[in-house]
């Protein structure tokens, strides 16, 4: 379940961990179809082309600004506004329709109270803040942060998570970094933080493996034996 590409073994990179960081979507959550169902109300009001939900993961992970100009086929500004105002006034009311927690996810974070827990999405800070509120996963976590782009870049930026560890008081060498994307990969290596690719969200194991995470886990759970070593 749990593949290291680290020469060291499990215990020497986990024995000082005490805080682990997640992304969302696609590491906690599943929220590719409310995703796509936001995006689509978008592009039937703006008479453009609707995407399938297969279409989607591969977008997902580089903030909305991205998702909505890859799936509209625009780099038109004023479309690009208009798409973003239909996209929030759909998913504000339906961000939590259809997603859902990954197997294990509750469980797991019950099972680690001794580690500080946070989250760090490219996702909009309030839609961040209401789907682990309306998933009841709050109280696990002891930050919550989504994008604010006015205040630090996204991912791969390690920005965001160095703000984290400051809030935290947690030294970047005891922290570790769990997400499905490359940015999340990146932006934990860049910051210094254990990087841990999960197999089982919205990258192939095959691109994860080439951003040479220090271990790769193929569901939820098995965080349970990593942090156990």
């Amino acid at each position: 379940m749990i593949h290291s590409t680290s020469s060291l073994s499990n215990s020497s990179l986990m024995k000082n961990i005490q805080l682990i960081i997640f992304d969302l979507d696609g590491t906690l959550v599943d929220s590719r179809f409310d995703l796509a169902d936001a995006v689509n109300y978008a592009l039937e009001k703006l008479n453009k082309p609707q995407l399938g939900y297969e279409e989607l993961p591969p977008l997902l992970g580089s903030g909305l600004s991205y998702l909505l100009q890859k799936a509209a086929d625009t780099e038109d500004v004023q479309i690009l506004q208009q798409a973003r105002q239909l996209f929030d006034e759909y998913y504000s009311h339906h961000h939590a329709d259809k997603t859902h927690c990954y197997p294990g996810v509750p469980e797991t974070l019950a099972a680690l109270p001794h580690l500080k827990k946070a989250v760090y999405s490219n996702k909009a800070q309030d839609f961040t803040e209401a789907i682990i509120r309306e998933l009841s996963l709050a109280p696990y976590f002891d930050k919550v942060m989504g994008a604010q782009p006015d205040h630090y870049p996204l991912k791969p930026d390690p920005a965001g998570i160095h703000l984290i560890l400051k809030a935290l008081d947690i030294p970047p060498g005891k922290a570790l970094m769990v997400g499905d994307s490359t940015h999340d990969i990146e932006a934990g290596k860049t910051a210094g933080l254990c990087t841990c690719a999960v197999t089982y969200g919205y990258r192939p194991a095959e691109v994860l493996e080439k951003m040479a995470p220090d271990f790769m886990i193929g569901a939820f759970g098995a965080l349970l034996e990593l942090t156990l070593v």
